[in-house]
C-alpha cells in the first residue's frame, strides 16, 4: 500500500473517531490503535496540550513499564540540560515530525534520551510529533518507539505526517464532549502540593492527591500520580516564570484549574508551590473558544454571557447594539452545537458552575451559595 493510501485510510478512521468518540481519553485510544495498525509500534505516549502554555494536560501510554519512566520523560523534556530532541524542537517545522535517528544523525545509542529513556524499557527507534489543529494552535504531543531492529521508514513517517491535522483537530473537537467515566465526587479539604528539588512530592495533602490520580496520567487503570504535578513543576522552573495557570479535565469529565508557582526566591525555584481547585467558567473560556473556533469578538460575548450577563448588559458591556449580540450568540451556538445559554452551560462545562457565580468560595475552591444567573432578554 502507498503512503497516499494508507494515509487516506487512516485520516478516514481518525476522522470518523473524533465524530463519534465521547470524549478525548476515548479518541485518544481509538487513535492508538489506528496508528498501530498501520504503523506499529511497542511503546507510546499520547498527551493532549493546553495550547496557552503548552504544557500537557492528559497522558495515555502503552508499553512503557520501568520506574520512573514518566519523570525521565518530563526531565527530559523540561528539564535545565536542553535536549535536541525535545517536542519543543518541532514546533517551527512545516510538518512537525521527528525521528531520533534524524536528531542524532543515525547516532541513537549516543544521546541521553536514548540511554535514559528508551533503553531501560527496552526500546531503540523513536518518532516524534507535535498535532496541530487547522486553527494552527497546539493540541498535542506523541512519542513512539519501537524494539531493536525496526526502525521507523520514511513511507511511515509519510503515513503519519499526512494525519498530523486530523489528529490535531479530533483532540481539539473532543475536549469538551461528556465523559464516558463515572463522575466522581470532588475531595474535601484544601488541594496543595509541593514538588521538591529531587522532582518527588515534599508535601501533598489528600485532596491534591485525589485530583492528580483522577487526571488519569499512564497507563489505563494504573495511574502515575505524582507525574502531572512534576510536569509542571519542570515546566515553571524552565520557563523563567514566576508563576501559570493550567487547565486540566479529569477523567470523569471536571475541569480543574492548576496555579504553579515558585515557593522560593532561588533561579529557578528549587521548590514548586501547587494548587489545585475546580475550574469556574471564567477560566476555562479561552479553552472553550479555542476549542470552539470562535472569534475574539464571539468569545468576549462568550465571557460575558457565562459571566450571567444580559444581552443589553453584553452591549453594554462591548459597545455594541444588542441586534450585534444576539448575531454573535447565534453564532457561539452554532459552533457550540446548542441553541440556549442553558445548553450551552450544560454542554461545556458542567450546569453547578455558573449558577454559583459571584458567591464566596470555600477551602476547597468551590462554592458555598449557590446564585442563579439573570436570563438573557
Amino acid at each position: 500500500m502507498t503512503p497516499a493510501l494508507a494515509g487516506a485510510r487512516l485520516r478516514s478512521t481518525i476522522r470518523d473517531a473524533a465524530a463519534a468518540a465521547t470524549d478525548s481519553t476515548e479518541f485518544r485510544e481509538v487513535v492508538l490503535d489506528a496508528i498501530r495498525a498501520r504503523v506499529p509500534y511497542d511503546g507510546v505516549c499520547l498527551a493532549t496540550i493546553d495550547p496557552a502554555v503548552l504544557i500537557p494536560t492528559a497522558l495515555t501510554t502503552r508499553g512503557y513499564e520501568t520506574p520512573r519512566v514518566y519523570a525521565t520523560a518530563l526531565e527530559l523534556e523540561y528539564g535545565p540540560d536542553p535536549e535536541p530532541s525535545r517536542f519543543g524542537s518541532l514546533v517551527g517545522r512545516a510538518v512537525p515530525i521527528r525521528t531520533l535517528r534524524e536528531v542524532t544523525g543515525d547516532h541513537v545509542t549516543s544521546s541521553r534520551h536514548y540511554a535514559d529513556l528508551l533503553a531501560p524499557s527496552g526500546l531503540h527507534d523513536e518518532v516524534r510529533m507535535l498535532f496541530r489543529g487547522r486553527d494552527g494552535a497546539c493540541w498535542g504531543a506523541c512519542t513512539m518507539a519501537r524494539r531493536p531492529g525496526s526502525e521507523f521508514a520514511d513511507e511511515e513517517l509519510d503515513t503519519l505526517g499526512a494525519v498530523l491535522v486530523d489528529i490535531g483537530e479530533g483532540l481539539r473537537t473532543t475536549l469538551f464532549r461528556s465523559s464516558a467515566h463515572v463522575p466522581v465526587p470532588g475531595p474535601d479539604g484544601p488541594a496543595v502540593a509541593i514538588v521538591g528539588p529531587d522532582d518527588e512530592f515534599e508535601s501533598v495533602t489528600a485532596s491534591a492527591l485525589e485530583y492528580f490520580e483522577r487526571l488519569g496520567w499512564g497507563p489505563r487503570g494504573n495511574p502515575e500520580t505524582g507525574a502531572p504535578a512534576v510536569s509542571a513543576a519542570l515546566w515553571l522552573r524552565r520557563s523563567g516564570a514566576d508563576a501559570t495557570v493550567l487547565r486540566a479535565r479529569t477523567l470523569d469529565g471536571e475541569w480543574l484549574v492548576i496555579r504553579v508557582g515558585r515557593f522560593d526566591s532561588e533561579h529557578p525555584p528549587r521548590r514548586v508551590l501547587m494548587t489545585v481547585e475546580r475550574a469556574q467558567l471564567p477560566e476555562i473560556v479561552t479553552l472553550v473558544a479555542a476549542a470552539h473556533g470562535l472569534t475574539r469578538r464571539e468569545s468576549e460575548v462568550l465571557a460575558l454571557l457565562l459571566a450571567g450577563k444580559t444581552r443589553h448588559e453584553i452591549a453594554r458591556s462591548l459597545g455594541i447594539s444588542p441586534y450585534t449580540v444576539q448575531d454573535h450568540l447565534k453564532a457561539v451556538f452554532a459552533k457550540t452545537g446548542v441553541n440556549s445559554r442553558a445548553t450551552l452551560v450544560a454542554k461545556l462545562a458542567q450546569t453547578e458552575y455558573v449558577p454559583r457565580l459571584g458567591t464566596p468560595v470555600g477551602a476547597d475552591g468551590f462554592f458555598e451559595q449557590p446564585q442563579q444567573p439573570a436570563p438573557v432578554n
